[in-house]
């Protein structure tokens, strides 16, 4: 009997918290309400409060249970960059970046931050600027084996997190205008581009005065 009490406890936390999840993305935190949230989940709404004490204790579990989420942690697993080529180890961070994807979540974080909800800024500190470290650390790390332009790290590396966040939030919000095709495959080509520009490389050259030009 305590074990099926306790499934069935299991059971209902995650009903409620799938239900909060999709609300909260869809209206907002503070356009939620836990009456909402209770007949979303086909609940009592008492029950929500045995669980969770406070509606910011909700949001407080849905990011938690994100961070926890192993594809963010793969995302920035600097140790294994290192192990790579500077080239690879950004191919890597895309692949990733496209495959731990929420849409859902997405929105929910977009519009706790619009809130100005607390929360927001825990999980740009605890992912999200960690993200962009990683980059910038792959950044410096290419530029000081000669392979990449010497530029400054931090602006390039908003450059490139930004380039992936803006391709995956437009086709969030405006699917008509989506990219198509596979997520990863255009991320990679993204990739690609931050890595080899678009301009067409020509051999440099020396003029009459000794200085190195790009014609």
């Amino acid at each position: 009997m305590a074990t099926a009490n306790r499934r069935s406890s299991i059971s209902s936390r995650e009903r409620i918290l799938a239900a909060a999840r999709e609300l909260f993305a869809a209206r907002g935190f503070k356009g939620t309400t836990t009456a909402s949230i209770a007949r979303r989940a086909r609940l009592n709404e008492a029950l929500i409060f045995r669980h969770f004490p406070a509606k910011k204790d909700l949001f407080t579990a849905i990011l938690r249970e994100k961070l926890e989420d192993e594809r963010l942690a793969r995302i920035i697993d600097a140790a294994e960059c290192r192990s790579m080529p500077v080239e690879d180890a950004f191919r890597l961070v895309a692949e990733r970046f496209a495959e731990a994807f929420d849409p859902v979540f997405l929105r929910l974080y977009y519009h706790s931050a619009l809130e100005d909800h607390a929360l927001a800024d825990a999980f740009y500190d605890q992912f999200v600027s960690r993200f962009v470290a990683l980059v910038e650390q792959l950044i410096v790390r290419g530029i000081r084996e000669c392979r990449f332009r010497n530029v400054d790290a931090s602006v390039a590396a908003r450059a490139f997190t930004g380039m992936l966040r803006s391709y995956f939030l437009t086709n969030e919000l405006f699917p008509r205008h989506a990219l198509r095709g596979d997520p990863k495959e255009i991320s990679l080509g993204f990739c690609d581009l931050f890595l080899n520009g678009v301009t067409r490389r020509r051999p440099a050259r020396v003029n009459g005065k000794g200085r190195r030009w790009m014609p």
